[in-house]
């Protein structure tokens, strides 16, 4: 074939090509989608499962009184039971007037009872769809996913979807909550060794609770439980769900999730509040964050793993009730020690309570240790559970408290 030839098949294959270039083929219209921004997941009373959903309602958007702006709810939450995801999926798609979408959906929500039986078959189900986001979060409702979406109305915000995203903003200044993604959830279920933590979430009932708090350098509570009233909405997140493979098996309190965080490297900055050393009534506030990685070293012996973990910590001070000058060099290691001594205490009985409980690594001590595995084949095999049950752990932090806030020394007041 000459070049005229050759020529004339460019041009016949390239008119074959216009009509996949003018336009998407499978697009949907905005007005024919109702855009799913959460989605809980429960046991079913006649079904396997039941599949709660908060929508956007474009009613409440519409401008003008003929779309109804702001006479209608923002959103809109309803349910309905089926065997699967997907079946649950299509049957609400037979009382309303729009397909639904997961394209914006920034929470997937899975009651504590259903969690404890096992995630891997609906995260199967998820991830396999092209619409489910895997940046979306995964979090873990104490009580029913149902009544926690129903009872969920943000007074600050105009719906769930901007809670969502506001509060994985906000844990990254409490560290009382792990941000966790569905991505991040299955990949740790993947890496064979490691359990895989979420965020845990709850409503609270209206009425104030007592409090737990026995040390001011605790924070005691998971969510349902924090002793708050007159807050801007019912639900909370605070705490961490830890599961053993695939299965719930236990709860982190805000201070314990704070020390995985720690130990993790995944903490950004947090406020302590500790005991005066020198005067015990009193207390002194910090604003802390981690100053870089935890230096973890692993060395292997005949009978049992040795991990030594180094946590470094600076900030400032935010407040000394006592009026002690701590700002100096020398006296401010008085805080620094104490408090590098405390949260020592506290890292070591989280990793007794892991081992207690039997929830195995969830440190991640293991992707430390796979640098010393040549072969996949050990690594598969490797029974890491009992390698991480009989290792002896230390955790040692460092605390620099660099700057004293906006007051370079504590002035006392004399009393006449």
């Amino acid at each position: 074939m000459g070049k005229h030839g050759n020529k004339i098949l460019s041009m016949i294959l390239l008119l074959l090509l216009l009509p996949q270039l003018c336009g998407c083929t499978g697009g949907r219209e905005t007005d024919e989608v109702a855009l799913v921004l959460a989605v809980g997941f429960d046991k079913g009373e006649n079904s396997p499962l039941e599949m709660t959903v908060t929508i956007a309602n474009p009613q409440s958007f519409a401008a003008g009184e003929g779309g109804g702006g702001g006479k209608a709810e923002n959103y809109i939450t309803a349910n309905v039971e089926g065997p699967s995801i997907w079946e649950c999926y299509l049957l609400f798609n037979t009382f309303g007037t729009r397909d639904i979408s997961f394209v914006h959906t920034i929470a997937y929500i899975f009651s504590e009872e259903l969690a404890k039986e096992g995630m891997d078959k609906y995260l199967h189900a998820l991830l396999r769809q092209r619409e489910v986001r895997r940046n979306s979060q995964i979090l873990i409702c104490r009580g029913t996913a149902k009544e926690f979406m129903k009872n969920n109305k943000p007074q600050l915000e105009a719906s769930p979807n901007k809670q969502y995203q506001a509060m994985e903003r906000l844990a990254g200044l409490t560290e009382l909550s792990p941000s966790i993604t569905l991505h991040k959830f299955y990949s740790t279920l993947k890496s064979l060794h490691s359990s895989p933590v979420a965020s845990l979430v709850g409503t609270n009932t209206g009425e104030k609770k007592a409090s737990k708090q026995k040390s001011p350098l605790l924070v005691p509570y998971v969510a349902g439980e924090v002793p708050q009233e007159g807050g801007s909405a019912n639900a909370e997140f605070i705490g961490t769900a830890v599961f053993r493979d695939d299965q719930l098996v236990g709860e982190l309190d805000g201070t314990e999730t704070r020390l995985m965080l720690l130990m993790n490297g995944d903490f950004n900055i947090s406020t302590f509040t500790l005991r005066d050393p020198k005067k015990p009534k009193d207390v002194i506030a910090l604003r802390l964050r981690q100053a870089k990685k935890p230096d973890i070293k692993i060395v292997s012996d005949k009978e049992k793993l040795n991990i030594h973990q180094t946590i470094y910590m600076e900030g400032e001070f935010l407040s000394i009730q006592s009026g002690e000058n701590y700002e100096g060099t020398k006296r401010k290691k008085i805080v620094e020690q104490a408090f590098n001594q405390q949260m020592q205490q506290l890292s070591q009985a989280l990793i007794d309570k892991s081992r207690d409980h039997n929830w195995g690594d969830i440190f991640n001590y293991d992707l430390v240790y796979r640098k010393q595995v040549s072969t996949w084949e050990e690594w598969e095999t490797l029974n890491w559970k009992e390698m991480y049950d009989t290792a002896e752990i230390t955790v040692e932090y460092k605390t620099n408290i660099r700057r004293p806030g906006l007051m370079r020394t504590t002035n006392h007041i004399i009393r006449g």
